[in-house]
């Protein structure tokens, strides 16, 4: 499933061209995917207005406009993509939102595990899908080695689980709670209340190091996830445990062992990590 560098490449490349564009036309080809679709909702916010700003909050674009805001969320096999007008629609092409140019974007969900949702102005922080997410640990305003361990305290899960759990931090997904962890040299099944002030400092730096990392290299992919252009990421060539099983770690040389959190895969060195 994409994590924050993936949807922050996206929100980038989606950006750099819509703001000051206003969509034509916006078309829907299924009133639901994960949930139901709210298409006239969209459409007064979308069509003849100009984008004005594009975010991201956690996993999901924002696309504003003065009317409000269409959400995305890609969920395990969603693509943003710009296309050309007169390019064959691709099957699970869910929605297009075309620009007066005559390129447009296209939603295409296979799994249809994604969201296409309306967010009024005034509910930015309010909204279902927004309110109860952590913090953005790439805001420069947010003391991440501080939030983390206030957090923590009462936590006895595993600190891999704990930092995947989106009301404490979001975008810290299996890949990047895995690969901070072994930056960090720190065990990921170590509990979180266990792991120290000092350690959440390093932990921290990790965090953002992988994190900024990876959005430089255009995210990761490892099945489906694709930029505004329909170009996979490339950091999983810079992964260092994360589905490297059995092979030497590239620290000490000891082998990547994979055992299971909370139903999900965990890479660690036995070594590097005890």
């Amino acid at each position: 499933m994409p994590e924050l560098p993936e949807v922050e490449t996206l929100v980038r490349g989606v950006r750099e061209e819509l703001v000051g564009q206003s969509f034509v036309n916006v078309s829907f080809f299924r009133a639901d995917i994960r949930e139901p679709i709210p298409v006239a909702r969209l459409k007064e916010i979308l069509t003849a207005q100009p984008v004005h700003s594009v975010t991201r909050r956690g996993k999901y674009m924002l696309i504003h406009t003065s009317q409000g805001a269409l959400g995305v969320h890609l969920g395990m096999s969603g693509k943003f993509v710009l296309s050309e007008k007169h390019e064959p629609h691709v099957l699970h092409t869910h929605a297009i939102f075309e620009l007066g140019d005559g390129r447009e974007f296209r939603f295409i969900d296979p799994r249809r595990f994604g969201r296409l949702f309306s967010i009024e102005t005034k509910e930015l922080d309010l909204h279902p899908f927004l309110a109860k997410l952590g913090v953005e640990p790439l805001d420069l305003g947010v003391n991440l080695q501080k939030h983390l361990f206030v957090d923590s305290r009462s936590r006895s899960q595993g600190v891999k689980v704990f930092l995947m759990d989106s009301s404490v931090v979001v975008g810290v997904g299996n890949i990047y709670a895995s690969e901070s962890l072994w930056r960090a040299r720190i065990n990921p099944h170590t509990s979180a209340k266990q792991i120290t002030l000092k350690m959440y400092s390093k932990l921290s730096q990790k965090i953002i190091e992988v994190l900024s990392e990876a959005i430089n290299a255009g995210g990761t992919t490892l099945r489906d996830y694709r930029n505004k252009d329909g170009n996979p990421g490339y950091f999983q060539t810079n992964l260092a445990v994360y589905g490297r099983e059995a092979k030497p770690c590239l620290k000490c040389g000891a082998k990547i062992i994979k055992t299971t959190q909370a139903a999900r895969s965990t890479y660690q060195c036995p070594v590097c990590q005890k």
